[in-house]
């Protein structure tokens, strides 16, 4: 059993809505692609250059349909960071329910980092090309 620390009933809250505003946002995807081409990006509107998040939310709209090459293809560098959201929306959840942080086997800055620095190479490769 993991080393655990109570949490506040605010601390609770919080980590709740998180969990429940990831699938929300999911959710939300779909609809946007439907509506076609609405500008979603204001870096792209000025640049003319995609910007590191371009792409997820056909990203995210291809996941919600389980099409995880569709979703590779719009952002690959964005998927890394939401399967790091994913696992740690499972441990924000279990912290939420069981009102105890978890201390050990904690999500911390190092896949963060890692996920943001893949999205930012993946990024740069779909500029340069």
């Amino acid at each position: 059993m993991p080393e655990s620390a109570s949490l506040s009933v605010a601390d609770r809250q919080w980590r709740s809505v998180l969990v429940l505003g990831w699938p929300l946002a999911l959710g939300i995807a779909p609809v946007l692609v439907a509506l076609g081409d609405v500008p979603l990006c204001a870096f792209r509107q000025l640049t003319g250059r995609p910007c590191p998040l371009c792409g997820g939310t056909r990203a995210c709209a291809a996941l919600v349909e389980g099409n995880l090459a569709a979703a590779w293809q719009a952002n690959p560098g964005l998927l890394p960071l939401l399967v790091i959201a994913a696992v740690h929306s499972v441990q924000l959840a279990h912290e939420a329910w069981s009102g105890r942080r978890w201390t050990r086997w904690r999500i911390g800055p190092g896949p963060w980092l890692a996920g943001v620095t893949f999205l930012m190479g993946s990024w740069l490769l779909r500029v340069v090309n």
